[in-house]
């Protein structure tokens, strides 16, 4: 009876992959240097500067941790000039306790304009939490910076000199780039950007959300699948035709024959400026396809930006057109943001979590600051998730 019980409960047993034990592994290992560093930094400011610390030995018994586990954590602050061991003679405190310096310079104009995405203010606040959470173990002070710079303006002399200074050991930009018409260095220091020009750039990966969305569609039936792609606010610049030339690229790669005209942006009046704001475009662009019967046009929709999706969703809406039924439509979509709140159950999304940038922003930034760049530019890729 014990045996037939066992078996017929099968179906609550969870498998773990071997792949899924050794990550698991991982991370509680790296849990542990990590409270380990936080102690023995701990306890480095509590002795000064120059003091000797107590022996592996004493320290394995004191911080009740493995001899691996310490020694792994002891690199960790050699590396950040807190410690240095003598060969023979111990561990000693660095006769100068030495703090990095980190900048982080983010342009507010992201979050200025009219009907602008709460993405920007969803990621300040991801990473004002990152810094405060690695000022708690790190020896490191954040300095934050605020500018409103126009888009392509480059950063104001003072700010340059600021941060090429010995006083700088690295900085973040966000929203503003570090070389002149992406090619001219103007930051010599370790830096990382995000939504500009770089040695090192973290970088959303729109090809991965594309090709996630129309897999995703294929999958739901549909035949002729269309992309929308938001026109940025500001002069006008080619960006959103490069945009649609990459999706077209994602699409003419799978199994899907390619529709080059269900690719669109909104059609703007010609002006100096572009103001219109991200739902009005999406409205405009809906009403224009869908507003009068036409059998040719998509029946499957990847809509690239949550705020487009939002003003499509209305001119949709306002023509009866339902979706799920009519058309099948995967939206890109921010984690956190209130922009689609409860109008996504008959649609799929393609997510990306502010705090999976503000991470990679600081762990690019160290392995710039501790190991160096290397030659040619280097992109740190933010995957999205897909949610059904």
């Amino acid at each position: 009876m014990q045996i037939e019980k066992r078996i017929t409960n099968t179906d609550a047993i969870q498998i773990v992959t071997p792949r899924q034990l050794r990550q698991t592994m991982t991370k509680r290992a790296n849990a542990k240097v990590e409270r380990i560093s936080k102690d023995l930094r701990a306890l480095a400011l509590a002795q000064g500067a120059g003091t000797q610390l107590p022996t592996i030995r004493e320290l394995c018994v004191r911080l009740q941790t493995s001899s691996a586990t310490l020694t792994a954590a002891l690199d960790l602050l050699e590396g950040e000039k807190i410690l240095c061991r003598k060969e023979r003679q111990g561990i000693f405190v660095a006769d100068v306790i030495y703090q990095r310096t980190i900048h982080i310079v983010f342009n507010v104009s992201t979050m200025t304009n009219v009907g602008q995405s709460p993405f920007w203010s969803l990621l300040w606040v991801k990473l004002l939490q990152e810094a405060e959470q690695n000022a708690a173990f790190k020896n490191e002070q954040y300095r934050f910076h605020f500018l409103c710079l126009a888009p392509g303006e480059n950063l104001p002399d003072e700010y340059l000199a600021l941060l090429n200074s010995p006083q700088s050991d690295g900085c973040l930009l966000i929203g503003l780039s570090a070389r002149i018409d992406g090619v001219k260095k103007l930051i010599t220091t370790p830096h990382v950007v995000f939504a500009g020009g770089g040695d090192v750039m973290v970088q959303i990966d729109q090809q991965e959300a594309a090709r996630l969305a129309m897999q995703t569609l294929i999958q739901q039936g549909c035949k002729k699948v269309g992309c929308w792609v938001a026109v940025p606010n500001g002069p006008p610049t080619n960006y959103e035709l490069i945009v649609l030339d990459s999706l077209k690229q994602v699409a003419a790669d799978l199994p899907m024959h390619l529709y080059p005209e269900f690719f669109r942006v909104a059609n703007l009046p010609p002006t100096p400026v572009r103001t219109m704001i991200y739902q009005e475009q999406g409205y405009l662009l809906a009403r224009e396809i869908f507003a009068t019967f036409n059998e040719h046009r998509p029946d499957g929709l990847y809509i690239s930006d949550d705020m487009l999706t939002s003003g499509a969703l209305v001119a949709l809406e306002e023509l009866g057109i339902e979706i799920g039924k009519d058309i099948k439509i995967v939206t890109y979509a921010n984690a956190g943001s209130p922009i689609l709140f409860g109008r996504t159950k008959q649609m799929a999304s393609v997510e990306v979590d502010t705090a999976d940038i503000a991470r990679a922003l600081f762990s690019a930034l160290d392995t710039a600051i501790s190991k160096g760049v290397e030659p040619g530019d280097t992109i740190v890729p933010i995957r999205p998730h897909l949610y059904l």
